[in-house]
């Protein structure tokens, strides 16, 4: 993980912090997929979810996805809407324009809070792994909405075609 690519992590008072920054591709997604699945698995004692998006340069599909579910996780824990914050015009357009304000409170605002938090390494996955990851990251934001539906499902059929 280079230092323009970056995920910070901290639960504290039961809030779990995310913090993105860089360019969130597919390819270095690994940490953030192995962290939201262990999230998923355990209950890391998550009462709130924020994600720090204001460092972030770019995002793809996959990340956008990857944030999807998390906002998932959050609904099925019947916990709050996650919290997030970006100020960057792009990334900004990409959330409103998959949908993430419907499964996030997105925050157009720099954050404030001065939290210690540990940087996330990146996972050795296998190509198999990978192309789950890229799958599920899909189907979650498939599951938003049914424009998304339209836009993505090609994509998820094709992986799920190849991932056989």
């Amino acid at each position: 993980m280079t230092e323009h690519e970056q995920i910070l992590f901290a639960c504290i008072d039961n809030c779990c912090y995310f913090k993105l920054s860089g360019e969130l591709r597919y390819t270095n997604a690994t940490g953030m997929d192995d962290l939201v699945e262990r999230l998923f698995r355990q209950q890391m004692g998550c009462n709130r979810v924020v994600v720090d998006l204001n460092e972030a340069s770019f995002m793809d599909s996959t990340y956008v996805g990857l944030l999807a579910s998390l906002a998932r996780y959050c609904q099925q824990q019947q916990l709050p809407r996650p919290t997030l914050f970006s100020t960057h015009s792009e990334v900004n357009e990409l959330l409103f324009s998959l949908c993430l304000d419907q499964a996030f409170d997105i925050v157009q605002q720099p954050t404030h809070h001065n939290v210690n938090m540990a940087g996330v390494s990146a996972q050795h996955y296998s190509e198999q792994q990978q192309g789950l990851m890229i799958l599920r990251a899909h189907e979650a934001l498939i599951e938003l909405n049914d424009s998304n539906k339209s836009q993505f499902q090609p994509v998820v059929d094709l992986l799920k075609q190849q991932l056989k």
